[in-house]
């Protein structure tokens, strides 16, 4: 399953691939369109749109992960020059422009409220239940300390982020944790 905005495509519309064979249930019934499986009519237009930025996105796969790679390794490289203590969560290989980053001893919450505030928007918790002030479900189940997953946050960098961006969010983000930063023994591990 895949929604088109994920990849630059038009929001309310995705795709859903079944595997030949799978038997599924419709979602609603009473229609016929998708071989009985979808009842309503058709957003056209969006899925065109969609198909549109699918082929796009793949056709350039290989320069964006190059560029999301780069950009991830200078906001990581500023984040360390600054002296900013933090943990990569995971482990490689990663996906380039997607970082899981704990700060010990920080609140996660306070410091999305802080960036947004200097213009940078990060998350917290997992991308499914932003609305949730706990501890994210991910983050319990592979057991991440309580110490490090109150401090994490989730920063998603895309192809039309620059350079510069990404360095003035690890700058941010230096400013950002200042009031609370406390030096932690085995940071920067990434």
């Amino acid at each position: 399953m895949g929604s088109a905005h994920k990849f630059n495509g038009p929001k309310g519309v995705g795709f859903l691939y079944v595997k030949e064979g799978t038997e599924i249930a419709p979602l609603i019934d009473g229609g016929s369109q998708e071989r009985g499986l979808v009842a309503g009519t058709e957003n056209v237009p969006g899925i065109v749109g969609m198909a549109t930025a699918l082929k796009q996105a793949t056709d350039s796969l290989p320069e964006t992960a190059r560029k999301l790679q780069t950009l991830e390794t200078i906001l990581l490289s500023t984040l360390e020059a600054n002296g900013v203590p933090f943990e990569r969560n995971g482990a490689p290989p990663f996906l380039p422009g997607l970082l899981s980053l704990a700060f010990p001893g920080a609140d996660a919450e306070a410091l999305l409220h802080r960036l947004d505030l200097a213009g940078v928007q990060i998350s917290t918790g997992s991308a499914c239940d932003g609305q949730s002030k706990q501890i994210s479900r991910v983050l319990r189940a592979v057991k991440l300390p309580k110490s490090l997953a109150q401090g994490t946050i989730r920063i998603s960098l895309g192809k039309y982020n620059s350079e510069q961006e990404a360095k003035s969010i690890a700058n941010a983000i230096t400013k950002a944790l200042a009031p609370i930063r406390k030096p932690s023994p085995g940071a920067n591990r990434h």
